[in-house]
């Protein structure tokens, strides 16, 4: 009797969690503006190939917003790229829509975020996004200035770590209602390097709560450089990490600055109500893989209709039906 009442609560547990996960009140676009960038970072994936979103497309993310924001709890607009910022006018644009239409719906709750190398973001125009609701923001460094900018390459081949940095002291300063994770990159060869980067990060930024700190291991990503990119092995990438959150943090491993991925993290990739808006407007689910053709779910249509391909949505989805954390984690991996 014990047996059976407690597979009956795991089963209701499931079923909430997967509520949770497919709850159409929720709506998350991730929305690449341009896949243009001002960087040319070594490790890169990309190929820059489409450019900026047309106005067609611009018309549909307007008119999917529309429709669906009359029934939603929540909406999320994350920018990416490319770098957004390089095409400020169409974040601006989107974005002041979005927010007209929290006017319209006042129980709709609006955030928007954004993936941007920093370089373009100053106070000015960190404020220009905050009136529209951008609030958030993840900026990359990988290292001190020589290590950083041996990698994150402007396109002319100019450096970038002294504009990105002063940006971010800039920001620090401000007293803009905004959150900053600091995206720290290392891989085998600069592990060992980044001292510098953190007892000035460990200066600047840590008594301002607005900051936090995410390590990350540069990884094999499909761009033209991976043959060169030496990677860790699971046990290798977690050791390092907990070194250089250590470094960072000391004995306090649980402050809420220090930005990690939890066990039972769910990849926005997983989650029926997350898209991909790539600015020639094709439709994905993850940014990752955006030249894998199992990434094309759809077609975003003028008046915010999508045009689905048959069979691409589902294998995105299977972990909502298994509840397996792996695939829940990464649904690109294993993807038939």
């Amino acid at each position: 009797m014990v047996a059976q009442s407690l597979k009956h609560s795991k089963v209701n547990e499931d079923n909430l969690r997967r509520a949770r996960l497919v709850s159409n009140r929720q709506l998350q676009l991730i929305i690449l503006p341009t896949e243009n960038c001002n960087l040319r970072c070594t490790y890169c994936y990309e190929d820059f190939s489409a450019g900026r979103m047309n106005q067609e497309t611009i018309f549909g993310v307007k008119a999917l917003l529309e429709t669906r924001c009359a029934n939603l709890s929540s909406l999320k607009i994350s920018w990416f790229g490319g770098e957004p910022l390089t095409a400020k006018d169409i974040v601006l644009e989107i974005s002041e829509y979005a927010t007209s239409l929290v006017r319209k719906y006042p129980n709709l709750r609006y955030e928007g975020d954004m993936t941007t190398n920093g370089y373009f973001l100053d106070r000015k125009m960190l404020a220009s996004l905050a009136d529209v609701g951008i609030r958030g923001y993840q900026i990359s460094l990988d290292g001190p200035r020589e290590i950083h900018n041996r990698s994150r390459v402007r396109a002319d081949g100019g450096n970038t770590f002294d504009k990105i940095w002063a940006n971010l002291l800039a920001i620090r300063d401000s007293l803009a209602p905004v959150s900053v994770v600091l995206r720290i990159h290392f891989t085998v060869d600069t592990l060992t390097l980044l001292d510098p980067l953190i007892e000035d990060i460990r200066n600047e930024f840590m008594y301002d709560s607005r900051f936090s700190v995410f390590f990350k291991a540069i990884e094999r990503l499909g761009g033209p450089n991976d043959a060169s990119i030496k990677t860790f092995s699971q046990a290798e990438n977690d050791a390092a990490i907990k070194l250089l959150q250590t470094k960072l943090f000391c004995e306090n491993l649980e402050s809420p600055q220090n930005f990690y991925v939890e066990d039972d993290y769910v990849c926005y990739a997983s989650r029926p109500n997350s898209l991909v808006i790539r600015s020639n407007g094709d439709v994905g689910k993850c940014t990752t893989a955006l030249y894998d053709e199992r990434n094309k779910i759809a077609t975003l249509q003028a008046d915010g209709t999508l045009k689905l391909i048959s069979g691409r949505l589902a294998p995105w989805l299977r972990g909502i039906e298994t509840l397996d954390p792996s695939t829940l984690g990464c649904p690109l991996v294993n993807l038939p």
